[in-house]
């Protein structure tokens, strides 16, 4: 299942919704319309794992039925207990705060490997991300996540776009996914990118027309293999 999983992403650049969401009818109504879209990866995010947990992840993977699940658990302690509550979720992935103890990191990826689940590191706020995904990996992680985080992106305008040397350094030792501000335009300066994962929320999220902006995003993306 894992092995499955790390394959299909790293066959192709995947659009990713965020669904961050604290009203569960919300996110499976705006779920529905991504996936029509023809959407890769389903995102529950950290918002709607805190409000809903097991429950509204088990709803999700109902709707997304053979999509990518993941579960944005942004794991900070207890790595173990986290991956079980994302396996009882039927997620696919979940994340761990990258900033976080080697310990915690290790916990939660130790889990994994025996539940089957993906581990992907969530950069946000890490210093120096290269030589931070270089340990990551040694510890078996198995997606890196480059995120501006929103409390930023309103601070310094800026959004993951920034960050494109450290993408190019880190995508030359493991899968990569970008968050942080991404839209219909901005996309567009990360394509030529060895990116495997690109993560669209407000813009999908809180658009008049999720189903129209994810078919739109999802031709962006198919238009560079």
């Amino acid at each position: 299942m894992k092995d499955e999983v790390l394959e299909r992403i790293s066959s192709k650049k995947n659009l990713q919704v965020a669904l961050d969401f604290i009203s569960l009818d919300d996110a499976i109504r705006i779920a529905k319309m991504a996936i029509e879209g023809g959407v890769d990866i389903v995102e529950v995010g950290t918002p709607l794992v805190k409000a809903e947990g097991i429950r509204g992840m088990k709803q999700l993977r109902e709707v997304a039925k053979d999509k990518i699940l993941l579960a944005d658990t942004k794991t900070a302690d207890a790595g173990d207990v986290e991956v079980e509550i994302a396996k009882l979720g039927n997620a696919d992935i979940m994340t761990v705060l990258g900033i976080m103890s080697d310990s915690t990191i290790k916990s939660a990826v130790d889990k994994a490997k025996e539940l089957g689940i993906v581990v992907q590191a969530d950069l946000i706020n890490v210093n120096d991300p290269v030589k931070r995904a270089k340990r990551l990996k040694e510890l078996g992680v198995d997606i890196i996540g480059l995120h501006v985080g929103l409390d930023v992106q309103k601070e310094r305008g800026i959004t993951v776009t920034s960050l494109k040397n450290e993408i190019k350094q880190i995508s030359e030792f493991s899968l990569v996914s970008v968050a942080g501000g991404l839209n219909e335009k901005n996309i567009v300066d990360l394509l030529d990118l060895p990116i495997n994962i690109y993560v669209v929320g407000g813009a999908i999220t809180r658009s008049s027309d999720p189903l129209l902006v994810t078919k739109r995003l999802i031709n962006i993306i198919g238009g560079h293999k």
